[in-house]
């Protein structure tokens, strides 16, 4: 009998010690996060309703920590299938091609890179084929249970999922001049991607204090427009 209760005593103590190490490690993963799940909600919607460019759709967003782990994941439409469930996976590899590539004092997000990394018949520009050298780890972005994407409990939340993005729609995260993360949005259009990105950042209280990242369309050295963008070259994004 003594040796049951033992046994019992025993087991209940690696139970409790288990949840404790859960529970511990979602603490440090939600302190290391540059924002919550209900600010990045908040601030998505309000910057989907303020946006009134590209196709009208709503968006996913992806925040990652400096580590370049996911660590909140929002929607703006009514329910998760109100947005292209393609974009909930472009928007983590955003933020961690935009967190991966921003240093303290010197941000770079996703839509500075479209020039750089175009082929042409001279041989390509330097970063040509960027992309391929740090694919997406699709079995973690599919993974989980579908009812739970865009929610405190993503499947994503504390994963690497890795990616590189080369069009708008991802920003470093930052406070005052330090890189603390990553914040992916997609969705609509390349253009309408980032502008939305720029304004929930904005409301994150998130923009780097120095730098600049803002898309610019140029033919040749810029970003292309895309379907009904109203922003011309050099022109900052509204924060409301």
């Amino acid at each position: 009998m003594n040796l049951q209760k033992t046994r019992r005593a025993f087991a209940c103590a690696i139970a409790v010690a288990g949840f404790a190490a859960i529970a511990g490690a979602d603490a440090a993963r939600a302190e290391d996060c540059p924002t919550t799940h209900a600010a990045l909600k908040s601030a998505l919607m309000r910057a989907d309703d303020a946006d009134s460019t590209g196709l009208n759709n709503h968006f996913w967003a992806v925040v990652v920590n400096r580590s370049g782990a996911v660590c909140a994941v929002a929607y703006s439409g009514s329910t998760v299938g109100s947005q292209w469930l393609l974009s909930r996976q472009i928007a983590a590899a955003k933020a961690f091609t935009a967190n991966g590539l921003s240093l303290d004092g010197a941000p770079i997000s996703t839509a500075m890179l479209y020039p750089w990394v175009q082929g042409s018949p001279s041989g390509g520009n330097p970063l040509f084929g960027l992309a391929a050298g740090n694919p997406l780890d699709g079995s973690a972005v599919f993974d989980g249970d579908y009812s739970k994407f865009g929610t405190p409990e993503d499947p994503l939340i504390g994963k690497r999922v890795g990616g590189t993005i080369t069009f708008g729609g991802g920003l470093g995260l930052y406070s005052g001049t330090k890189a603390v993360g990553g914040l992916g949005l997609s969705g609509d259009t390349a253009c309408a991607d980032h502008s939305t990105a720029f304004r929930a950042r904005n409301r994150l209280s998130a923009a780097p204090s120095e730098g600049n990242d803002r898309l610019t369309f140029n033919d040749l050295s810029g970003h292309p427009h895309c379907p009904n963008d109203k922003f011309s070259a050099g022109v900052n994004v509204p924060a409301s």
